[in-house]
Order: structure tokens, then sequence, then C-alpha cells
């Protein structure tokens, strides 16, 4: 059911991006070339990534399956962020080359510097103990490079080649509605700088503490909707039948024959009773099956079916023999529970599907009562419970190292672009903002953190440093000519901020579409990162020059010199 919705999923949300990316480069940039050309730009990326994918035999798994939207939202910001300067400077001065030299001379290093950080950012879940997060991880970084070739190399080619109508400005003193709000926010953000750098740095330290609050979980089944087919029917299960899902025991003797064993049987008898009676406000074992259901029911068919005689014989040979009789009757029962050697015998535990973080603690008195009470043997936990509650773990463990490794690459990054220890690491302030909101809006709103939450972020983080490269970029760049802080943030914001705004509003809107989705993480990864990629564009636009105005405060620049 999980890969049936999965298929459909990707073809709606390519088709809807696709869709909502044409709907907003036609709305902003209302000429055909804005359309087309970051278009074939991006579907050419994914399809090569894909491509990739294919050649070294990687399929598509559930985390992966975010891989081709992601990358026409991430994909088409770059080239839009290109063609928003180009045809800026185009219309204003009608010469295509100089236009086009002018763009990359003006962005072309922060452009490749924010793919490389949003390649950091997805890149950190490379390192992931679970194979498909892996997988996200390392061809979500190789389909960002491609983006960025694609973006340096194609686009620019294409605007050379085809022919592109200019527009006129009206006038050099006439400004449009985009350019007077984004003065209006450059002037707030330098006349109100130090409440909103301390409002900021006490929300993030709240964030922070609200964070500790975060439940974890691990429950594809409640990806569905409750009116799912496959739900409904597990839920029934689990309700009439107690349990749909396994825990299995392996217990090896290492020896021949070795259950023919009266005091092991004995211990396997005691493991199924304990294992019977466990039972918790979250969890219980409705059913537990052994190899000594079948030797008690053995013993009893052979004694005219007394209910007294439902018990484990107490001579090693009479088991032997009894077991001998039941298999040349023809019946394959034991092959279910012991292997041909009678060396090793499995346990059954059948239990409802619940959390798998629930299970933890299950699992942990149960190995704590193994290794107490079934000595000379080595039990294995094995099933569908171990491996839901095992996969969980090595996400959360896995997210963190993410984490902690998008953070260092970002902010080494930073440094050398800035060419400034100190500014790398405070552009890192504006960074993180929207990862902490993130985390508040999830305590607030009982999102949990599970396989899919936990990717936002690293790719929030990798994405949201993109504007704060763009600003950072322009400033130092105005600031380095002599400009005041106030004149360098004017002219980064109705400048390139321009394109930042642009770029923010395609990539929330594609990662909005998965609104539309019908496994509700994929609703909750959209809603997440489409909100992550607003908030990181305010702070951007606010938070990022109002720590340059506190940086640069003993600045005795005047304006105009």
């Amino acid at each position: 059911s999980l890969k049936k919705s999965m298929k459909g999923d990707i073809k709606k949300f390519n088709a809807l991006i696709i869709l909502t990316i044409i709907i907003l480069l036609g709305f902003l940039f209302r000429r055909i070339s804005g359309v087309l050309f970051p278009l074939l730009t991006v579907i050419l990326s994914v399809l090569s990534t894909v491509g990739i994918m294919a050649y070294f035999g990687t399929p598509i798994k559930i985390p992966t399956q975010i891989l081709p939207s992601f990358l026409l939202a991430v994909g088409v910001g770059t080239s839009i962020h290109i063609m928003a300067i180009f045809f800026h400077n185009f219309d204003k001065y009608g010469n295509k080359e100089q236009a086009i030299a002018f763009t990359l001379k003006h962005s072309g290093l922060a452009i490749i510097m924010t793919s490389l950080t949003t390649a950091a950012g997805i890149g950190s879940f490379s390192v992931s103990s679970v194979a498909p997060v892996a997988d996200l991880g390392m061809y979500g970084a190789v389909g960002v490079v491609i983006a960025l070739i694609y973006s340096m190399v194609l686009l620019p080619t294409l605007i050379a080649i085809f022919p592109i109508k200019r527009k006129i400005p009206k006038s050099e003193e006439h400004k449009d509605t985009i350019e007077r709000v984004l003065t209006v926010i450059a002037d707030f953000s330098q006349n109100h700088a130090k409440s909103i750098v301390v409002a900021s740095l006490l929300f993030m330290v709240m964030s922070i503490g609200a964070a500790t609050q975060m439940h974890y979980s691990h429950n594809p089944l409640t990806w569905f909707a409750p009116e799912n087919e496959t739900r409904v029917a597990t839920e029934t299960i689990d309700k009439e039948m107690r349990g749909t899902i396994s825990l299995e025991l392996i217990i090896d003797t290492q020896k021949e024959n070795g259950l023919y064993d009266i005091a092991l049987l004995e211990q396997i008898e005691a493991l199924s009773q304990h294992a019977s009676q466990i039972s918790t406000d979250d969890y219980f074992v409705g059913k537990v099956v052994s190899i000594t259901d079948v030797i008690k029911e053995i013993h009893k068919a052979l004694n005219e079916n007394r209910s007294e005689a439902y018990s484990i014989a107490k001579d090693p040979q009479l088991i032997a023999q009894e077991i001998l009789l039941f298999e040349n009757s023809g019946s394959d029962d034991l092959e279910d529970f012991v292997d041909s050697q009678f060396s090793k015998a499995r346990v059954t535990l059948k239990m409802p599907w619940t959390d798998a973080i629930l299970y933890h603690r299950m699992l942990s008195d149960l190995r704590t009562y193994l290794d107490t009470n079934m000595q000379g043997v080595n039990v294995t936990m094995t099933g569908m419970i171990p491996l839901l509650a095992d996969t969980i773990t090595a996400a959360i463990r896995s997210a963190g190292e993410s984490y902690i490794l998008a953070f260092i690459s970002i902010a080494f990054m930073m440094m050398i672009l800035l060419a400034s220890i100190k500014l790398g690491v405070i552009s890192m302030i504006p960074n993180l903002f929207p990862v902490f909101f993130i985390m508040g809006m999830m305590v607030v709103f009982d999102i949990p953190f599970d396989l899919f939450t936990m990717l936002v972020g690293s790719i929030v983080l990798g994405m949201a440093v993109d504007d704060t490269v763009h600003f950072m970029h322009n400033f130092r760049r105005y600031y380095d000519e002599g400009k005041t802080v106030r004149e360098s943030v004017h002219l980064t914001i109705t400048g390139t901020g321009r394109a930042m705004l642009v770029t923010s509003i395609v990539l929330s809107a594609g990662f909005f579409v998965y609104l539309f989705a019908s496994m509700g993480n994929l609703v909750n990864f959209g809603l997440l990162a489409g909100v992550a990629i607003i908030v990181a564009l305010f702070a951007d636009f606010v938070i990022a020059p109002a720590l340059m105005a506190l940086l640069y405060k003993n600045d005795n620049r005047t304006e105009g010199n």
C-alpha cells in the first residue's frame, strides 16, 4: 500500500510542481523565455539525476520519492535567480551579452556557493545508516550540482541564442511595487536593528527549550488517512485478533538435537508464559507460538486428547518418538518452528501495530529476561518489531550526525565566501533561525519527529543559507566599495533581494504542493519545509541586515562617500 501510494504521489507531485513553476514564472517574468528556459534547465537536471540512479541500479524508495520534486523546486530556484538579474539589467540597458556577463559577475560566485551549501545540506544524509536516507543524501547532492551546471552553462547559452523581448522601464525614478516594499523592509531592519536581534535570539533560545518536548515517532500506518483501506484492515485485525505484527525470537542451542533437552523446553515454555503476560497502556502481546505448543499438542493427541495430557513429556526419548510419529504422519507444521537438525527453535510473539518508539522499552525488558533466564543458548531478536525500532533509532542518530555535519560544512563555506571567520559565524544566525522556528512549530502543532520530518532540518539549513549567501556576498561587495551599512543594505535588498523573493516564493510553493499528498508524512514534510523557506526569507530580509547594522555600528562613513 505504501508503494502504491508512493507511485501515485510521485506522478501527482511532479505534475503539480511543474504546473506551479509554469504559473509562477509566467506571473513573475511575463515572458515565454522566462518560463521555458528555467523549466527546460530544471527538467533536464531531474532526468539526469534519475538517469544516474538507474545506471547504478538504485531504486526509488519511500524517502527518495521526494527527490524529483525536491530537485524541481531547488533547481528552478537557481535558474530564477539568474533570469531575474538578467532581465533587470537587460531591460535597463538593452545589451544581452552585457546583461549575461553582469549577471554571472554579479551573482555567479554566490550562485555556486548557494548550490554547494544546498548540496551540503541534503548531502549530509549520505552518512546515514538507513540506506534509503543515505540514497536521498547522495543523489540529492548530485542532483543539486547537476542543476548548478545546467544553470551556469546551458541557461546562459539559451539566453544568448534565442531572441528575448526587452521591457523598457518607465523611468529611472520609477519604482515598482516590489522595490517599494523591499525599500520599506530595508529601512525597518536598520531602524530597529537592536530590537530585531534581541527578539530573534530570545526566540531561538525558547525554541531550543521547546525542542526538548518534541516526540519521536515511527509509525508508517499513521501516514495513511484514517479511512484508508489498509489502515482500517490493520486496526480491525489488531482489535479483533490481537496482533498483526510479530517479534521473532530465534533460540540456537548450537548442537544437533539440542531441543530435546527437557530443561530447555521448560525454559521456552516459561518464556512463552512470561511474554504472553506483557501488557501496558501502549502495547500488549496478543499471542505467543513456539515449539512447545506443538510438542504439547502431539503429546495430547497421542494420549486420547485428554486435557491433562496437554504438557511436555518428561522423557527426552519419548519426545523424540512422538515428534517422529508426527512427522511420519505427513504434517509439516514443525518446519515453522524448528530447523531440520533440531538445533534452533523459533518463538513468535504476535502484537498490535503501534509506534515503533513504544517498543523500545519492551525489547529492552525482554532482552533482560532472556539474558537472565535463557542460559546456555543464543537468543536473537528479529522480525518486524525490532526492524522498525532499530530503523527509527538509527534514523534519529543519523539525523543528529547530519545536522552537525551540515552546520559545520555550511559554516566553513560561509567563512570562505565572506573571507571572514567572524562574519561567517554571524551569518549562521539567520540560517539557524528557520530551523529553530520549525522545531517550535513541531511542538506547538504536535508534529512528530519521524523518518520524514527529520529530513527538514538539514534540507532547510542547506536551502536557507542560499539567501544568506546572496545577501552577505552583495552586502560585503557594496560595503567594500565604500558604501555605508545603510546604503549597502538598501542596494542589496532592492537589487538581489528581488531574486531572493522570487526564488523563495517558487521554492515554498514547490514544497507546499506536498499538502495535496495522500500520505500524512509527506503533508507534514511539505508544510514544514514550505514554512521554513518563508521564515528563512524573513531572516535574511530582516535579521541579517540588523546584524550588519550592529556589527558595523561604529562605522564613521557618511552616505554618498
